[in-house]
């Protein structure tokens, strides 16, 4: 929303990308434009969610957190029990991003057809190629 400048005598918004540029935990949050009514002196910045982004999520593991008997650093096969750990975290983030971009596209629709009353929303031109494909970013802290 636009905040009063310091001075007050005029309002900024300070909009950020319409697609995730540094793979950051904030830029997994639901990406969104504005449209700018101004009536007068009068405004508002209705936002309007993008449905057409590549899914992104983005989490974070402690492989201290696993007890010893799941992860043992002495053990011989340590590389493969982490790396199987692991591959379960991030097939488990797949699915999680594939469900909230499938729940971001019924939103995105409905949220669309009540922002802009009286509009239709038009049939999509473009989409997202190979939705399946999406973005995935695992932090894996690995002290200790």
């Amino acid at each position: 929303m636009p905040m009063e400048s310091t001075v007050g005598t005029f309002r900024i918004t300070q909009p950020g990308s319409s697609v995730a540029t540094s793979l950051t935990t904030g830029e997994s949050e639901r990406k969104q434009v504005g449209i700018l009514d101004v009536r007068g002196n009068d405004f508002r910045l209705r936002p309007i969610p993008l449905s057409q982004v590549r899914a992104f999520v983005a989490s974070e593991i402690s492989l201290s957190s696993y007890k010893e008997e799941e992860l043992d650093p002495e053990d011989p096969n340590v590389d493969e029990i982490m790396k199987n750990l692991l591959h379960e975290r991030v097939e488990e983030l797949i699915e999680e991003a594939r469900g909230q971009a499938r729940s971001l596209q019924e939103d995105a629709d409905e949220e669309a057809k009540r922002a802009i009353p009286g509009i239709q929303v038009p049939p999509r031109n473009y989409a997202v190629q190979k939705p399946d494909q999406v973005l995935v970013r695992l932090k894996v802290e690995h002290s200790g």
